[in-house]
C-alpha cells in the first residue's frame, strides 16, 4: 500500500473552541429551524466547525459538540458529515485544489495526464498535501458542470478553466509566492445569467416562470370588471 493511502479517516487535537467563540452565529443557526428540528442546523454547523478549526476539517471532537448542540448522536451527525465529500476528516492545506475525474475532464480533455503533471510539480500524489501545508491536491469523480471549458478545476471551490500544464505551473508559481490564485479564477455565470456576486437570490429573482405565469393570468382577468361577480356578469 501506498504511503499516502496509510493516512487515518480522522485525526483529533484539540476540543473545539468555536462553540464557545462563534456562540452567536450558533444561536443564528439554530434561529432558522423551528423548535423540535434541532438537527436541520447539521450542515450549517459542520461548514461552521471546518472553517474554524486550523487545517479545515472536522475532527471528533467537534462531530460530538454538534451532537451534544442539535439533539442527536454523535453516530447521527458522523452519518451526515460522512455522506458529504466537501466534510474533511483530516488537515488539508490552505489551497485546496480539486481536478474533475469525469468523463468530459478526465477522459476526453486529458485530465488523467494533467493529473499526472501536477504530481510531479507537486511533488505529492492525490489525496496528499506539500509538506509546507500549502496545497492539497484531489480528485473527484463528480463532474464540476463545466464541461465545455474542459479540463476543469477548483482552489477552494472557484473554478479555473481551461487548465493546462503550463498554466497549472503558473498558478503553483502564484500560490507559492503568496499573490494567491485570484489572476486565474474565472467566475462562470448562474444558469440565469447573473453574475455570482451580485445575484440577489431566489427571494428577490422570481424565476422566469412565475413571471410567465403572472403575465398569463393577468391577459386572462377581464380588462373592465377584475372583480365581476357571477350575478353581475349575467346582468343580474
Amino acid at each position: 500500500m501506498a504511503e499516502h493511502e496509510k493516512k487515518a479517516t480522522v485525526q483529533e487535537v484539540h476540543p473545539p473552541r468555536w462553540p464557545e467563540t462563534c456562540k452567536e452565529e450558533v444561536a443564528e443557526i439554530l434561529r432558522r429551524y423551528p423548535e423540535g428540528r434541532e438537527r436541520s442546523a447539521i450542515l450549517p454547523l459542520l461548514h461552521l466547525a471546518m472553517r474554524e478549526r486550523e487545517g479545515r476539517y472536522v475532527a471528533l471532537s467537534d462531530i460530538e459538540a454538534i451532537a451534544e448542540i442539535c439533539g442527536v448522536s454523535p453516530a447521527y451527525v458522523n452519518s451526515v458529515c460522512s455522506f458529504y465529500s466537501m466534510f474533511k476528516r483530516q488537515p488539508i492545506g490552505k489551497y485546496l485544489i480539486t481536478v474533475c475525474g469525469n468523463m468530459a475532464c478526465h477522459l476526453l480533455a486529458g485530465g488523467d495526464k494533467l493529473v499526472q503533471h501536477m504530481e510531479q510539480t507537486l511533488g505529492i500524489k492525490v489525496g496528499e498535501t506539500t509538506p509546507d501545508g500549502l496545497i492539497t491536491l484531489e480528485v473527484t469523480g463528480e463532474c464540476l458542470a463545466a464541461c465545455d471549458l474542459a479540463p476543469v478545476m477548483h482552489v477552494n471551490t472557484e473554478y479555473v478553466v481551461k487548465m493546462t500544464p503550463a498554466k497549472f505551473d503558473a498558478l503553483v508559481a502564484d500560490l507559492r509566492a503568496g499573490k494567491g490564485p485570484d489572476a486565474f479564477l474565472e467566475k462562470l455565470p448562474l444558469m440565469n445569467g447573473e453574475d455570482q456576486d451580485t445575484w440577489p437570490g431566489f427571494v428577490d429573482a422570481p424565476c422566469a416562470c412565475q413571471e410567465a405565469r403572472a403575465a398569463e393570468e393577468a391577459e386572462a382577468a377581464p380588462a373592465d370588471a377584475p372583480n365581476a361577480t357571477p350575478a353581475e356578469e349575467k346582468g343580474e
